[in-house]
């Protein structure tokens, strides 16, 4: 018998849910497959997946595979664990994460009535695997065990477009977080970097700000042939999500190019300047000199006109 969740996807503004049904555990001959459900999914705009999942009760599934949980920050996380025995009697059980014996407190709620654990918030750090089992000797030698592996996962998308200058480094970060980590590879025009960096050296790979390996990619040195679509593909126990960005490489001189069209004008204008100042001034010489020379010959006249009176 398997065990089938259904992943919500959750906006942060229109809490919008989009459900995705993914089987877990092994299938009975007479049971569907969902061989029509899509294993990859694109990522949502904003927000994290939280994972419900319906529990099946008895000693039927007590020994199946594990059972795959999605954990959010702000959403209400349960696991139930119901075992009994031949006469219904409920077994009293531990419960147990990454092999350490989980106790009552301020943030996990063990409720022994119904073989349940609860997390009111759970955080990035209550992911692991986390065990269920019955107490020493009951029953009889061999404890019933019941395994559930948590984890946690979220995924945002990346900027629209980026514009980077020739010849500088170009970083691109996925970004994404999970634990157990999420295996991340990068494509470029849907060819893996990966491959791309074997003859490649400018081409390398890094931790991002979550310290997810190789969720950041560094190329330095770029040039226009760096151009083109990039992807991260992001593989998780749930299934496979990618996000993308386009990458613009602008020439190095681009930004010189105006300033010299500018430089240019500024200089033209003042040859205008000067050229229109230098004739303005030629002109009022003349002006001034012929002005003189009309009042020169005023003069003359003027005594040639007494001298005849005399």
């Amino acid at each position: 018998m398997h065990t089938v969740s259904e992943v919500l996807w959750l906006d942060d503004y229109t809490q919008d849910a989009m459900p995705i049904l993914v089987a877990v555990g092994n299938r009975q001959p007479d049971e569907p497959m969902y061989s029509d459900v899509e294993t990859t999914t694109p990522a949502p705009e904003r927000g994290t997946g939280v994972a419900h999942g319906t529990e099946n009760e008895g000693e039927a599934d007590l020994f199946s595979s594990d059972l795959i949980h999605w954990i959010t920050p702000g959403h209400l996380f349960k696991l139930s664990c119901n075992m009994t025995n031949d006469d219904s009697t409920n077994f009293t059980l531990d419960w147990f994460r990454d092999d350490e014996k989980l106790e009552s407190n301020d943030h996990i709620k063990i409720i022994t009535a119904n073989s349940s654990l609860i997390i009111n918030d759970p955080t990035k750090d209550d992911s692991g695997i986390y065990r269920c089992q019955t107490r020493a000797g009951i029953p009889k030698d061999n404890p019933l065990v019941k395994n559930f592996t948590v984890i946690y996962f979220t995924i945002r998308k990346m900027t629209k477009s980026i514009v980077v200058t020739d010849q500088e480094e170009l970083s691109l970060e996925c970004p994404v977080d999970g634990k157990p980590f999420p295996k991340i590879v990068w494509r470029k025009d849907s060819v893996s970097l990966l491959e791309m960096k074997a003859n490649d050296s400018r081409i390398n790979f890094a931790t991002n700000e979550n310290e997810v390996p190789n969720a950041k990619l560094i190329i330095s040195k770029v040039d226009p042939n760096d151009r083109g679509n990039y992807t991260c593909n992001v593989t998780t126990p749930f299934g496979s999500y990618e996000v993308f960005t386009y990458v613009r490489v602008k020439d190095i001189y681009a930004a010189l190019w105006p300033f010299l069209g500018i430089l240019v004008e500024v200089l033209l204008l003042g040859i205008i300047i000067f050229i229109f100042e230098k004739r303005r001034a030629k002109a009022e010489f003349e002006e001034s000199d012929t002005d003189q020379g009309n009042d020169q010959k005023n003069t003359d006249h003027h005594k040639d006109s007494v001298r005849q009176r005399k």
